[in-house]
């Protein structure tokens, strides 16, 4: 009698514990996919706000260019990018983590990124991921990388001088300088992007570059003169049959302009602009940018407009690899101006 009682009871028991288990199991998923679900509003709100530094370099890119940037990626161009980011010279750090580079990025709503120069030093670098990236489930998955250790305030790359803040609110936060206590937050990011009228353009991808900036300090006319403008800013429109994958070949609309104080000083000063043009655009130039000596730029408000320029995916990557290193005195980038592929 015992041992039939004995019996039922135990195989009560294991169904009971199988269920609990089940149970656990089941609120631990339902736990995960609800925190996977981040709105893309939530995650695109203030994507520069968490910048520590001032920038006089700022981009924009949106789902579609990084689609195309990734796809234009291969070992020259990441060897650059990384070059420029780390702060270190080709050979001095480990092989590239593209596994989590790519992940990244394919979880990606939108992308900005903050470059600022300090005299002849390396560029400072600040990048804003703003995606499908919940705060728990992105730190475990950190933790758990062999690539990346836990410090104090989030995370540091073993092989290279790149550090990324504790995740949270569907954005990643990365920058060339570890952690501090406390995080000394600059609104000067933020401030750009609203003046710039950056955040509420519609375009694939933006840049600006600020009037104050190591590129534009460099041209001769404006050595010991000031000129009314506040900055430059690229716009880059994906064409419509473009491929709908990403796509190195995908081509672009770019659109520069250049922005005055106000419109009477940018009716003012518009020979010296013009003139001014045609010394910023031998420089982009010279970075990859295909602009034709007839590329004049015409007065529109307080806005000077060029004319547009067709680039593919490709060519504005290496572009912007170029750029970023500009001032910076550390060898990096694309060597000879050529192309990555």
């Amino acid at each position: 009698m015992k041992f039939f009682l004995h019996n039922d009871t135990t195989g009560h028991r294991k169904p009971a514990v199988k269920l609990g288990t089940l149970g656990v199991l089941s609120a631990v998923f339902f736990l995960a996919v609800a925190c996977a679900s981040i709105p893309r509003e939530a995650s695109l709100a203030g994507l520069f706000n968490r910048f520590e530094k001032a920038p006089h370099m700022l981009i924009r890119a949106q789902n579609a260019f990084l689609h195309d940037m990734t796809a234009s990626f291969n070992d020259s161009t990441l060897e650059a990018l990384m070059t420029v980011v780390s702060n270190q010279n080709n050979g001095a750090h480990g092989p590239i983590d593209r596994n989590r580079l790519d992940k990244t990025l394919a979880r990606a709503d939108a992308v900005g990124v903050g470059v600022s120069w300090n005299g002849n030093q390396n560029p400072a670098v600040e990048v804003a991921v703003a995606g499908n990236f919940p705060g728990l489930l992105t730190s475990l998955s950190f933790s758990f990388d062999s690539n990346w250790e836990r410090i104090a305030g989030g995370y540091a790359a073993k092989n290279r001088k790149i550090y990324l803040r504790e995740p949270s609110d569907g954005q990643l936060h990365f920058a060339t300088w570890a952690p501090e206590n406390p995080t000394p937050l600059s609104d000067a990011a933020a401030s750009m992007a609203r003046h710039s009228g950056m955040l509420g353009s519609n375009a694939d991808l933006t840049m600006y570059l600020d009037a104050k900036s190591s590129l534009v300090s460099q041209l001769p006319i404006l050595d010991g003169v000031t000129l009314p403008f506040d900055g430059i800013m690229l716009s880059a429109t994906r064409d419509a049959v473009a491929p709908s994958k990403g796509s190195p070949d995908a081509r672009y609309s770019i659109v520069f302009q250049i922005q005055m104080k106000d419109e009477q000083t940018a009716r003012t000063y518009k020979p010296i602009m013009k003139f001014v043009w045609v010394l910023i655009s031998t420089r982009l130039g010279a970075a990859g940018i295909p602009i034709s000596p007839e590329n004049s730029i015409e007065q529109q408000g307080s806005l000077f407009w060029s004319q547009p320029i067709a680039m593919s995916a490709q060519e504005i990557v290496d572009a912007i690899l170029r750029l970023s290193n500009l001032g910076s005195g550390t060898g990096a980038g694309l060597p000879g101006g050529q192309s990555a592929h």
